[in-house]
């Protein structure tokens, strides 16, 4: 018989792939002294903040971001060269 768990946490058993459990694992260690739970734990936080993040959109009239800005922001968080809007040219007087 499984015993109780303390507090909110409840015992499950999932199926992974090889790489993702290796993935999980390595993430783990490095950022929960091998505390695998909370590795899941952060991947459930980061899909309900996306879940939000969605919902937000539709509740604001949806996405206004092209694919191509989205891309650019993607590019940009990951490291890549900082988006640098086109700069329009200003006409002198004459």
């Amino acid at each position: 018989m499984a015993r109780k768990r303390a507090g909110r946490t409840v015992k499950v058993s999932v199926s992974l792939d090889r790489e993702d459990l290796a993935v999980l694992r390595q993430h783990a260690n490095s950022a929960y002294n091998g505390n695998l739970s909370a590795a899941f734990a952060e991947a459930a936080r980061w899909i309900r903040q996306q879940e939000a993040r969605r919902r937000l959109i539709e509740k604001l009239g949806g996405p206004t971001l092209t694919p191509e800005a989205a891309a650019a922001i993607d590019a940009e968080q990951a490291g890549g060269p900082r988006y640098e809007p086109k700069k329009s040219k200003v006409k002198g007087a004459a």
